[in-house]
């Protein structure tokens, strides 16, 4: 059975690539075959309650994952807030879509086992990142 994909849209935003397709070739480049990601773009209010609610924390953040099954079977779910994200692209010179794009992979990567937690993991993690867009935008 393929990947079941959700895409929920709790504040709008506005991006130039389709999604779906996005998402569908990040999980066949990864062989991910199996599972149901819900992916929610929200707003920092919205986000910094889950922050605080499920990991005590207080603090901004742009990708909160939940897997909620087992990394062969991820069934999960992906928030990713837009505030940040526009905010990250403008701190790393990029544009919205490039950060909405590499949330999106980033949060995929934790859902199937990435940790970034030490110094060597968030290296791998984004060196891995870098590498599936850099593929996923040859296509």
């Amino acid at each position: 059975m393929p990947v079941s994909i959700s895409i929920n849209y709790q504040t709008p935003v506005s991006h130039q690539f389709d999604c779906y397709l996005f998402i569908n070739t990040a999980l066949r480049l990864k062989q991910l075959v199996q599972g149901s990601i819900d992916f929610t773009f929200v707003n920092d209010s919205y986000m910094t309650t889950l922050h605080e609610t499920y990991l005590n924390d207080s603090s901004e953040t742009d990708i909160i994952t939940f897997n909620l099954d087992s990394l062969l079977n991820p069934i999960g779910d992906i928030y990713i807030c837009i505030n940040e994200a526009e905010r990250n692209s403008d701190l790393y010179n990029t544009n919205l879509d490039h950060e909405l794009q590499y949330l999106i992979l980033h949060g995929i990567l934790h859902l199937i086992g990435y940790t970034d937690s030490t110094d060597f993991e968030k290296t791998y993690m984004l060196d891995e990142q870098t590498r599936l867009l850099t593929l996923i935008q040859g296509l």
